[in-house]
């Protein structure tokens, strides 16, 4: 797994919650339509957005979880058979370049699948 999404309606108040757990705060940016950023407390990672990619495809509430991110290898074999909620599609960011997709999971849950492309660019 790669990390944990949220929806936050308050990107700053909650960044600064988790801030005073001891997390660390990375990779904030304006993107799809709303603002993202990566929080790293202890061993799990959280992306915390604004605004889901997949937003127009399902009703979401101001804040809730948004689904586990799961990398793979074989992101067509992953959707094989699925209902795929939104994507397949190709993403950039800090995290690097990226193919995309969400599935509909039992108890309302989504998965979000991804397939690494390109590896983030060397920071200096």
């Amino acid at each position: 797994m790669a990390n944990l999404a949220l929806k936050v309606s308050d990107l700053d108040e909650s960044l600064a919650f988790f801030e005073r757990l001891g997390a660390s705060v990375r990779d904030r940016m304006t993107w799809a339509g709303g603002e993202r950023a990566d929080v790293y407390l202890g061993p799990v990672m959280l992306s915390l957005f604004t605004r889901a990619i997949y937003e127009d495809a399902v009703d979401l509430p101001a804040e809730c979880f948004l689904h586990p991110a799961l990398f793979t290898d074989d992101l067509d074999g992953e959707l094989a058979g699925q209902e795929v909620l939104w994507g397949p599609t190709v993403v950039s960011g800090a995290f690097g370049t990226r193919r995309i997709a969400f599935v509909r999971a039992p108890g309302g849950m989504r998965l979000e699948f991804m397939e690494q492309l390109d590896d983030p660019a060397p920071t200096s």
